[in-house]
């Protein structure tokens, strides 16, 4: 219920037409106290007829009307008057209540406005012997009976009224229209009082109108600001500017707007604390109760072409993540909504509970902490980029998820697959054609086969991975040439295995393809009738990846307890002239190619990792073994025969001659490897004793 006052100068005629009304109930509305100015105006005796308080300021008392105003001002906040009716009080408002109350003192006027205004309307009216006038009532402003009018009746006047008459007429009219203008008024204020607000400001407007339509249809008032502003105002909807509530201008091309304590007062207030009620009602403060913020594309314009430092700079958003952190503060009173998927939730609950539940408040909070981290990690990371910090501090990373995986490694692990910020080289960029969800394990094996791909360009390369190692590798002059090395070179491994190829798949090769179970197939592209083919198998996974996109050359992040190791990426690239022969015996221009062949090879196994190449495929891989002569018998056996006149890649230093020896068993006439063991010329006089050709590169490529 509205709280009013009723100030009056006279009689109080219209006063008690107003009290007639509150006591039978047809104005709903708490008069608290009535106002009078004139120590004899009768209204005092009605007022205390009706056990209504009633106070006389005389104006004389004081020496300015400021503070008179003052005065009264406290009486009235005394009694948390909302709404002040004046009833024929004959003085007219100054600034202090004005300002106290904008748009929230009423008046009647005994004339049809802007029609003789002034105290002698119905005279006037009389004396102009016009056939027409009427009633007005009208909010006050600083001027004579021109603030906006409320409502208005018309009163044709008889020829035979004399001026009682017509004063009798119009004071009718005003006892009919004036309670009755008084009850709209202080439903609006009701209305108003009970209303929520939204801050509305986002620069993904996905899904906008109809969230903010939804929010205006359960009773919401609209706050917004810029880009936003004119869109909601485009669809048709009502919307408040920001500088409405802060009283005050966007300025510096919008970069200062919402940081303004009307903003972050009505959303950091809690609203259970009486001491934080007072000081917002005291400041003129209205709660917030809903914000929908999302903010400056920085990824996206990052990654833009050709963009200006300026530009970049300009895209970090401050008066966002301010509104955000406030309100998700503040989420016991407070849904915070910063993803469009989130809107219908929110609508859905608001409309059905009336407003959302303490559960939804806080899980919207800790997205919204997690979406200004990530944006503050993106920010971060590019500035550190720019300034060449490789290794600060402190160090926030962020992804974004993809999907959620049926599965972790094994069925009872829980896992996801979370996207960098660039748009690299990578599975999570890969787009899938055909087939199941990728599982946890068929993101670790596509994401290796595709890193040892990379170090084959400008060349038609095809590898074939199981279990994060390669068992085949091949190239050729064709891609159907490399798979066929690839498939060959472990047909049985392969089975179940991942597959990537740096060129498209024709009919040709998906014919061969089809031919064996395969999780995956990765290429750049698959012709319409290789797909055909392939989509015939229901459980292949088909992914198309540009080849051509960056690989990630900066930093690799590794999890260990409670911690996190933190390296360069190993991109590192041989060439011949990196080489140094350490035989008497120089390999051969074929086994060089071999050679180095193989060392792209064996920097993706697991170690201990021994490689044996052969005609630019592998035969034989022994990974991930304790020692390294044991890795060497396991590639040795799996090429069997194939290893005569095979050459070896090893990622890392003999520490014995043991190894060389497995290799001049199996017939192998060439090794490269890193070098650097105190017994390193054991093994050079191995391989010169047999006449094997061996270089150093003075580069190790453990891998664990």
């Amino acid at each position: 219920m509205v709280n009013i006052a009723v100030f009056a100068s006279g009689s109080g005629t219209n006063l008690e037409e107003i009290i007639r009304h509150i006591e039978d109930g047809s104005l709903p509305v708490r008069l608290c106290c009535v106002i009078v100015d004139k120590e004899g105006a009768y209204a005092r005796e009605r007022a205390r007829n009706h056990g209504i308080p009633e106070y006389f300021f005389n104006p004389k008392a004081y020496s300015n009307k400021e503070e008179y105003e003052k005065d009264i001002l406290k009486t009235l906040k005394q009694y948390d008057v909302q709404l002040i009716v004046l009833s024929g009080y004959m003085r007219f408002i100054g600034k202090v209540l004005l300002e106290a109350y904008p748009n929230r003192i009423m008046n009647l006027h005994p004339a049809y406005l802007p029609e003789f205004p002034g105290a002698h309307s119905i005279r006037d009216a009389y004396e102009a012997n016009v056939s027409q006038t009427g009633v007005t009532v009208h909010f006050v402003d600083e001027g004579v009976d021109s603030g906006p009018i409320i409502r208005q009746e018309r009163l044709l006047i008889d020829p035979t009224w004399d001026l009682a008459a017509l004063e009798q007429h119009v004071h009718a009219l005003e006892y009919d229209l004036f309670w009755q203008v008084i009850k709209q008024v202080s439903k609006e204020i009701e209305k108003e009082k009970n209303m929520k607000r939204a801050l509305v400001s986002v620069s993904d407007k996905t899904g906008l109108t109809e969230f903010v339509s939804g929010l205006v249809n359960q009773g919401f008032e609209i706050i917004s600001t810029g880009g936003t502003k004119k869109a909601l105002e485009a669809a048709g909807l009502p919307v408040i500017g920001i500088s409405e509530i802060t009283k005050f201008p966007e300025i510096m091309d919008g970069r200062v707007k919402t940081l303004h304590p009307n903003v972050h007062g009505a959303l950091l207030c809690v609203r259970d604390n009486p001491d934080h009620v007072e000081q917002i009602e005291k400041l003129g403060i209205d709660f917030i109760d809903l914000v929908c913020v999302n903010l400056y594309p920085f990824k996206e314009t990052v990654q833009k072409e050709g963009v200006s430092q300026d530009e970049i700079i300009e895209n970090i958003d401050i008066g966002g993540p301010s509104m955000l952190r406030s309100a998700s503060k503040n989420y016991k009173y407070i849904p915070v909504v910063c993803d469009p998927k989130d809107y219908d939730l929110v609508l859905k609950e608001i409309h059905e509970l009336g407003g959302t539940t303490l559960e939804t408040r806080e899980r919207l909070a800790a997205k919204v902490f997690r979406h200004t981290a990530r944006y503050d990690a993106m920010i971060a990371d590019y500035l550190t980029k720019k300034t060449g910090e490789q290794f600060p501090e402190s160090m926030t990373i962020t992804f974004d998820k993809v999907q959620d995986l049926r599965y972790g490694e094994n069925p009872h692990q829980k896992a996801a697959f979370y996207k960098g910020m660039r748009p690299l080289y990578s599975l999570a960029n890969a787009k899938q054609l055909h087939g199941k969800e990728l599982s946890y394990n068929n993101i670790q094996d596509g994401n290796a086969a595709i890193e040892i791909l990379k170090d084959f360009e400008g060349q038609y390369a095809a590898v074939g991975l199981k279990h994060m190692n390669p068992c085949g590798v091949g190239i050729g002059n064709s891609i159907n040439e490399a798979w066929d090395k690839a498939y060959e070179a472990d047909p049985v491994s392969i089975f179940g295995g991942i597959v990537a190829l740096n060129a498209p798949v024709d009919i040709e090769l998906a014919e061969k393809l089809s031919k064996i179970f395969l999780e995956i197939v990765i290429a750049p592209k698959f012709e319409e009738e290789a797909l055909e083919i392939l989509t015939r198998k229901k459980n292949i996974r088909l992914m198309e990846l540009d080849t051509t996109l960056n690989t990630n050359t900066a930093l690799k992040y590794t999890n260990v307890n409670d911690g996190l190791l933190v390296q360069e990426m190993d991109t590192h690239q041989i060439k011949e002239e990196d080489l140094r022969c350490v035989t008497n015996r120089k390999p051969t221009e074929e086994e060089m190619k071999q050679l180095l062949f193989g060392w792209n090879v064996v920097k993706h196994v697991k170690s201990n990792a021994i490689v044996l190449v052969k005609e630019n495929m592998t035969i034989g891989v022994g990974a991930g073994q304790m020692n390294r002569v044991g890795a060497a018998k396991i590639a040795i056996e799996q090429a069997g025969e194939k290893a005569q006149g095979s050459v070896m890649a090893s990622d890392a230093f003999f520490p014995m001659p043991d190894t060389v020896q497995e290799a001049i068993k199996a017939g192998v006439t060439a090794i490269i490897q890193p070098g650097g063991s105190i017994k390193d010329q054991l093994s050079i006089d191995e391989c010169n004793e047999h006449g094997i050709a061996m270089v150093f590169t003075g580069v190790r490529h453990f891998k664990h």
